[in-house]
C-alpha cells in the first residue's frame, strides 16, 4: 500500500511517499523552509534518516529548495535526469517560458532581474534517460522522463496507480484544466501526456495544486490538442 503525504512548501508541492515500510520523497519545495519539512517528519514520527530516496521531478529553485539539506539530514541519494544535473551541481537559474501572456510576461521578467544563483547547489547521485525501475530500492515504482516543462522533467509512477508528475501537470486556484503556465516545449509536453495517459497511472499529484484524475488529465489533454488544430486549421473538427 502506497501512502503519500503532501507538504505544502510555499507555494510548491513536496510529497513523502511510503510503500512497504520505506520512504523517499518527491521535490523540496522553496528555499529556506526546512522547519516545515521536519515538522512533518515529527508528525508523522520519522526522521529525514528514514529516507530511502530523495527525487527530483527538475531542478527549479521552487522544487529544489530546501535538497542540500534534506540530503544532507538524511544522506539518501537524489536521482534527477541527466540533463538536470549542473543546474543542480551549479544552483542556476532556470526560467521557463510563459504559455500564455500573463505567463509569458512573468517568465521574461523572471529572466531578467530573478538572482543568478537560486538554490544551494547539490550534485545529485545518480541520473537517468530513460525509464528506471525503482525495485532495488524497494519501490513498485518507475521513473519516466515526461520532458516538455523542462528537457528534462521526470514522473514517479508507482504500480498501484500514483503517479508524481512535478511541473508536468498544474493545477492552480482550482482550475479545471491541469495545463502548465510554463513549459519550455508545448508539443513535447502533450507527447509526454500522452506517455502518462497510457500508462498504469491512475492518480496524479502534481508540483502546484491539488491531485487529479486521469480523466482529468485527459479532458485538458483532448482541449490543448483542439486548441493546437484550430490554430492550424481554423476549424474546430479535432477527433
Amino acid at each position: 500500500m502506497v501512502r503519500v503525504i503532501l507538504i505544502k512548501v510555499g507555494y510548491s508541492n513536496a510529497y513523502l511517499v511510503s510503500e512497504n515500510g520505506k520512504w523517499l520523497m518527491v521535490d523540496t519545495g522553496l528555499t529556506n523552509k526546512q522547519k516545515i519539512i521536519q515538522s512533518k517528519f515529527n508528525q508523522l514520527g520519522i526522521s529525514a534518516e528514514d529516507l530511502s530516496l530523495i527525487i527530483v521531478t527538475h531542478a527549479h529553485y521552487d522544487h529544489v529548495g530546501n535538497l542540500r539539506w534534506v540530503r544532507e539530514a538524511s544522506n539518501a541519494p537524489v536521482i534527477v535526469h541527466e540533463s538536470e544535473k549542473i543546474i543542480l551541481e551549479q544552483g542556476i537559474k532556470t526560467v521557463p517560458d510563459g504559455t500564455n501572456n500573463l505567463a509569458g510576461f512573468l517568465s521574461r521578467l523572471g529572466k531578467l532581474f530573478y538572482p543568478k544563483k537560486m538554490f544551494d547547489s547539490v550534485e545529485p547521485d545518480i541520473t537517468l534517460n530513460e525509464v528506471m525501475s525503482l525495485k532495488d530500492f524497494g519501490f513498485s515504482a518507475v521513473l519516466i522522463p515526461t520532458p516538455g516543462h523542462t528537457t528534462g522533467s521526470i514522473s514517479l509512477l508507482f504500480g498501484s496507480g500514483e503517479t508524481f508528475t512535478g511541473d508536468t501537470c498544474f493545477r492552480f486556484l482550482g482550475s479545471k484544466s491541469v495545463f502548465p503556465i510554463f513549459a519550455n516545449d508545448i508539443p513535447t509536453l502533450l507527447k509526454s501526456w500522452e506517455t502518462l495517459l497510457n500508462s498504469e497511472a491512475r492518480i496524479f499529484y502534481p508540483g502546484h495544486g491539488k491531485p487529479f484524475d486521469k480523466e482529468t488529465l485527459k479532458a485538458s489533454y483532448d482541449q490543448q490538442k483542439n486548441k493546437i488544430f484550430y490554430e492550424v486549421t481554423g476549424t474546430r473538427d479535432f477527433g
